[in-house]
């Protein structure tokens, strides 16, 4: 009996282990804590170890920079990857498409990486031929600021106005 007990808990802690639950942001919520908001089009790089885990790097060329100072290129890490015969995954890391365009809400990580905020909230392909840009879904469980479970739509809003409103939100938390 205790062996049964014993692989029960193990399967529940791994089962655990592999989930995510994500706090909902709001785009005024992304813009104040990104350290960079920027819109670009991204280019997959090496993968390295940091530490135990595996990242995956991206270069992102910047068009236009709404929020942070640097240059026009960019290093992008996103948890998971291939590397030395091991692959990790990490669940609610979002899937690039090379050469795709993107708004990214990023933050500067105390590890010096730079990774996109709330997983895939702060993600947005854009829709260059409508001039809008559509926030990445999740299938990550989503709660809200006092822990109450809830669903979001993924966002979609012109590039101009998303534009317009970080900045106003920036100009507001100062």
């Amino acid at each position: 009996m205790r062996c049964l007990q014993f692989l029960v808990l193990v399967g529940v802690v791994c089962a655990l282990a592999s989930a995510s639950t994500l706090q909902h942001l709001t785009l005024k919520e992304m813009a104040l804590q990104s350290t960079d908001v920027v819109r670009g089009h991204v280019q997959r790089g090496k993968t390295a170890w940091h530490g135990s885990q595996i990242f995956t790097h991206y270069s992102v060329f910047v068009s236009d920079r709404w929020k942070g100072n640097g240059g026009q290129v960019m290093d992008l890490a996103l948890a998971g990857g291939v590397l030395d015969g091991r692959r990790q995954t990490w669940a609610g890391t979002p899937d690039l498409v090379e050469g795709r365009e993107y708004v990214l809400f990023l933050w500067h990580s105390p590890s010096g990486l730079n990774l996109i905020i709330g997983l895939s909230q702060g993600l947005f392909a854009v829709d260059a031929a409508n001039s809008d840009a559509l926030q990445a879904s999740t299938s990550e469980p989503m709660v809200d600021g006092s822990g109450a479970v809830m669903t979001a739509d993924p966002m979609r809003m012109s590039l101009g106005e998303m534009h317009n409103y970080v900045k106003q939100a920036i100009a507001e938390g100062r």
